[in-house]
């Protein structure tokens, strides 16, 4: 396949990628995003997704897994070294990055049954993706990402996701009642997870059936209209002198919780 060299920083496509890469506002309006490193951008390809544009540094060798990838490009452009450095995110760059089409939009509409996280005002996109990461392995049948939460297509967010949110139903949503109602109106139970005043311990607690529980906000952790939505506050019961857990570590309890009957 045909491709061209790109080696100005004013270039339109560099200048875009410089923007994707950085701003939620302008992935949401361009309804594409970027992955870099060959692994997420060959996940992206396998699993269906659009790759408009691949980018791979002029130096980089190319191994059967970039070949593929190269085929299910649309665009395909070569740059410079130094100026794949200056567009890429990361620390040590692999010198493949992809502009990729977002999926069609989802919503608590498209859930029949299952088992889910909600995520409430989540900020940090390494929680974001480390949790998607998990619920993957424990077979929890998606993410709904609420409110403020950080965006689930940005770079630290995909990193730490490492492919999970790419194949993991990912339903993002920003009234958080309609949500929640709509939860309950498939007959789904509800639980928040909170740090005291709960009504029983995660160790304790049903999850059989349809259900989703509620992670908040880092800091603050759930509102009280989330919590107002919920059947039953549910707390992980601490040992020692550590208050909380942090988001990531908490709902990784919680899904091995949720989960734990079926696998043993």
């Amino acid at each position: 396949m045909e491709y061209s060299v790109i080696t100005s920083k004013e270039n339109k496509l560099i200048k875009s990628v410089k923007k994707l890469l950085t701003s939620a506002k302008e992935r949401k309006q361009t309804g594409t995003f970027v992955l870099e490193g060959l692994r997420l951008s060959a996940d992206a390809a396998l699993n269906g997704y659009t790759i408009d544009t691949l980018i791979i540094c002029d130096s980089i060798d190319e191994s059967d897994r970039l070949k593929a990838l190269i085929k299910s490009a649309q665009v395909i452009v070569k740059v410079p070294e130094s100026l794949f450095s200056y567009i890429s995110d990361t620390v040590s760059p692999q010198g493949v990055m992809c502009v990729v089409k977002m999926p069609e939009k989802k919503t608590v509409d498209d859930i029949v049954n299952g088992r889910y996280i909600v995520l409430e005002n989540t900020q940090d996109p390494a929680n974001l993706g480390t949790i998607a990461r998990t619920a993957e392995a424990f077979g929890i049948s998606g993410l709904v990402v609420l409110n403020k939460s950080c965006d689930p297509f940005s770079p630290k967010a995909q990193r730490a996701g490492m492919g999970a949110l790419l194949r993991l139903p990912v339903i993002s949503a920003d009234d958080i009642s309609k949500t929640l109602q709509a939860f309950k109106g498939k007959g789904f139970k509800l639980f928040a997870s909170v740090v005291g005043d709960a009504d029983c311990d995660v160790t304790k607690t049903d999850f059989s059936g349809n259900c989703a529980v509620l992670i908040g906000n880092e800091a603050n952790g759930l509102t009280d209209i989330a919590i107002k939505h919920c059947d039953r506050r549910i707390t992980i019961t601490m040992q020692g002198r550590a208050e909380s857990l942090n988001a990531a570590a908490a709902a990784s309890v919680i899904m091995w919780e949720m989960t734990r009957s079926e696998v043993e």
